[in-house]
């Protein structure tokens, strides 16, 4: 099975609709003040970073398909599976901190290596490509 550079573009629009979800619901915390919302939410800001990082990773998957279009770069499946997960993946610690934010401050060398592990899916997956376009000047 061969996965389409269009995966690229059908994840944006996912991380742009979560985006979008997540600043209504920051919204009806700070400006609404609904108070089941507050009780459950315990860092809010946390919802706030996890909107604008979800705006960026759509941005990063959008810039990335149209970059490698225009320089007529074609990713292999490995590469587009592994940014689509950074997309998805990376906002979400802010959620879960959003939830439990005492997971800020990870005690253990297993924690700290499970936290940086976790920007390895985006890293990767945005990288190659942009190492890829380079090489076509």
């Amino acid at each position: 099975m061969t996965i389409s550079h269009d995966t690229l573009l059908f994840i944006a629009a996912i991380c742009l609709l979560f985006s979008l979800a997540l600043a209504w619901l920051a919204s009806f915390i700070l400006y609404a003040k609904v108070a089941w919302l507050k009780k459950r939410i315990k860092a809010n800001h946390q919802l706030i970073r996890a909107h604008i990082d979800y705006l960026l990773m759509s941005l990063l998957l959008v810039v990335t398909y149209y970059l490698c279009d225009v320089r007529a770069v074609v990713l292999p499946d490995w590469c587009v599976v592994t940014a689509c997960i950074g997309a998805l993946y990376n906002p979400f610690g802010f959620i879960v901190l959003a939830f439990k934010p005492a997971m800020a401050n990870p005690e253990t060398r297993l924690e700290q290596a499970r936290v940086l592990l976790g920007f390895l899916p985006a890293t990767i997956g945005f990288s190659y490509p942009m190492i890829q376009v380079l090489s076509t000047f």
